[in-house]
């Protein structure tokens, strides 16, 4: 089997074994080198010790040599004897299978192998006042210290593969526990899927950690889908409902002209209707067109510097006629020389939206009321461009300014009818202005008017 196909739980438990299996050998392999190592140290040293310290039990005179009455031959494991110079075993007693004819060297260690055993031996020679020299001999059988040793390996080598044992149970107890938010995470994640519910939100555990924040991220990810496709979900049935009036109209004319042959002057009317309603559609899908550059904000707006203040007076003055015609009066106070580095084409239509707003829910400058005017303020304060667009219509009611700016909300909706009149305006509005890294607020008192206020840095 493949790792790559294997569970993260799986692999982070085999790579943990595999480390301790690993840390487990080298530390293995060191303490039995360094074992053997000092038992052979400790083992010389303890040889070499009996050997120096038997010479203080022995006394040497005129013509004699004393060994004290309380001679031990065999001390810490370790068998003494006792030659004269001419090798002869004067105290001690050789041990079983020793090689006794095994040569004295001074001041030596020898590993002597015999049948069964092996023995490590050091002598040491000394040469007292009378001319007498006397040989000690130490015999230490390291058959001993090797059980111990092999007793001790024995038991490593069973206490260690079930400690490692338990270390990996415990260390895959651990990598589930750690593992289970993934679990439910995962869980919540298919049944999203499956039931394209995306009102659900990932489980976040109690400990702030790395999958807290990752499900925070992938939470606030389905909110902002979530968001999106109930606008998408939304767009689709207002844009068939836009659709369908039209349609609806163009139809239900052309089943009527058609029931029986009419004069010349009906034929006209009908045509003249499906040809408003077709402009109607036609204007319709040119705004949602330019609605889908929405979708990709750095690849629709291309920015160039541009003299902001001159393009303000050139639309306020192209809109003056249209205003005019309404008996509107245009109001401009536009500061000069205000440079903006941004989509000039955009720009434009976003301050054409404003101001056609202006003037299409004005009031009408025949009745008695006060003269209806819309303005248009440009100015630069404190790095920031401020465009304001004002107007003393009919204004808008506290309760719609939160939906204004939502695609196909009409505010008057006596006003549905009209042929461009589609709520599409102050959504490409606000989209211009935050591509562009500004956004845009409005004040408005219910029959009084409406400021509409947009800042670009």
């Amino acid at each position: 089997m493949k790792m790559k196909n294997t569970s993260i739980k799986t692999r982070v438990t085999l790579y943990y074994a595999a480390v301790l299996i690993l840390i487990t050998l080298i530390l293995f392999t060191a303490f039995y080198f360094t074992a053997v190592r000092q038992m052979n140290v400790v083992s010389r040293d303890t040889v070499m010790k009996a050997v120096q310290n038997t010479f203080d039990d022995i006394e040497a005179g005129d013509g004699f040599i004393e060994i004290d009455s309380d001679f031990d031959a065999y001390r810490k494991g370790v068998t003494l004897l006792v030659y004269s110079e001419s090798g002869k075993v004067i105290k001690g007693t050789i041990p079983k299978n020793f090689p006794a004819q095994t040569p004295l060297e001074a001041g030596n260690y020898e590993e002597i192998t015999g049948e069964d055993d092996v023995w490590l031996v050091y002598d040491l020679y000394n040469t007292y006042e009378n001319g007498e020299g006397i040989w000690v001999r130490g015999i230490y059988a390291m058959d001993n210290a090797m059980q111990t040793f092999h007793a001790v390996i024995w038991i490593m080598l069973i206490a260690l593969p079930a400690i490692l044992l338990l270390a990996i149970l415990a260390g895959r107890h651990i990598t589930r526990q750690a593992f289970t938010p993934v679990s439910k995470i995962t869980e919540t994640a298919n049944s999203i899927n499956s039931g394209r519910d995306l009102s659900k939100r990932l489980p976040q555990g109690e400990s702030k950690d790395e999958l807290y924040d990752l499900t925070e991220t992938l939470n606030l990810m389905i909110g902002r889908l979530e968001e999106a496709f109930q606008a998408e979900k939304q767009f689709s049935s207002d844009v068939s409902h836009e659709l369908k009036t039209p349609v609806a109209v163009i139809m239900a004319e052309c089943e009527y002209t058609l029931q029986k042959i009419r004069r010349p002057e009906e034929y006209q009317e009908s045509l003249m209707t499906i040809q408003s309603q077709c402009r109607r559609t036609i204007s319709l899908i040119q705004q949602l067109l330019q609605l889908t550059r929405t979708i990709d904000k750095d690849r629709s707006v291309e920015k160039e510097a541009f003299n902001l203040s001159i393009l303000c007076e050139s639309i306020a003055e192209e809109i003056s006629v249209l205003a005019a015609e309404k008996g509107i009066t245009m109001k401009t106070d536009i500061q000069a020389d205000v440079n903006l580095t941004g989509d000039e084409t955009l720009i434009m239509r976003m301050i054409l939206n404003l101001l056609t707003n202006g003037i299409k829910y004005s009031k009408n400058s025949n009745t008695d009321e006060e003269d209806c005017w819309v303005s248009l303020r440009l100015k630069e304060k404190n790095n920031r461009i401020i465009i304001d667009v004002e107007d003393n219509g009919i204004g808008i009611k506290e309760e719609e300014l939160e939906n204004i700016f939502h695609r196909f909300y009409k505010v008057d909706k006596s006003r549905a009818g009209e042929d461009d009149s589609f709520g599409l305006g102050l959504s490409m509005v606000r989209w211009i202005a935050q591509a562009h890294g500004g956004i845009v607020s409005v004040q408005s008192s219910f029959g009084k008017g409406s400021r509409f206020t947009v800042e670009l840095p």
